[in-house]
């Protein structure tokens, strides 16, 4: 029992995290790849509290955001568009291609949680490539249609990103508005 305490003690927080998994069928939760979106636990916090957050982190982070919000239901639901330039770098034979994202969050609000969901992604590229989670062809795919690994570079960059969007979301959603004890 004092070994199984010690090694949870050293274990990275990010393990119990709600994290994304890129899989050959898309993003999914890393802990049950069944669901096509992660839960947010945030405690003490209304569904009104968690949704009036989010709001002000949509206000705080995007330059126009009556444009980017595209639906909404006061502290049940909200759905917003993300235009991301330089998403991601694919090193392909010795040149880096840049790909841009613009994605559609959905999150839906409850006490203590909000249900974090990529509703629609795509990736491209200046050339109009796209880069698919799986097939085969003329685009860029992260696995062969045989759901073989091809882009682990790409397949980190998508997981690293939206892992840091949701933390960033997360750490939004908890304001104790201690920014305004100034």
């Amino acid at each position: 029992m004092k070994n199984l305490l010690i090694i949870l003690a050293f274990m990275p927080l990010s393990l119990f995290a709600q994290t994304f998994l890129v899989t050959p069928l898309g993003l999914r939760d890393a802990v049950d790849t069944s669901k096509v979106f992660v839960v947010i636990k945030i405690e003490n916090k209304s569904a009104k509290q968690l949704y009036d957050n989010a709001i002000k982190y949509i206000n705080k982070n995007y330059k126009s955001p009556d444009d980017v919000i595209k639906g909404k239901v006061d502290g049940e639901y909200l759905n917003f568009i993300t235009h991301a330039p330089d998403f991601i770098a694919i090193k392909n034979s010795f040149v880096k291609s840049y790909f841009n994202a613009d994605y559609i969050i959905e999150l839906n609000f409850k006490d203590g949680k909000v249900k974090y969901e990529i509703k629609s992604l795509d990736i491209y590229n200046s050339s109009n490539y796209k880069l698919s989670f799986c097939g085969s062809g003329l685009n860029f795919f992260i696995y062969s249609k045989n759901f073989e690994l091809k882009r682990p570079d790409a397949k980190s960059s998508i997981e690293n990103y939206f892992n840091e969007q949701i933390q960033t979301l997360k750490i939004a959603l908890e304001d104790n508005n201690q920014e305004n004890n100034w």
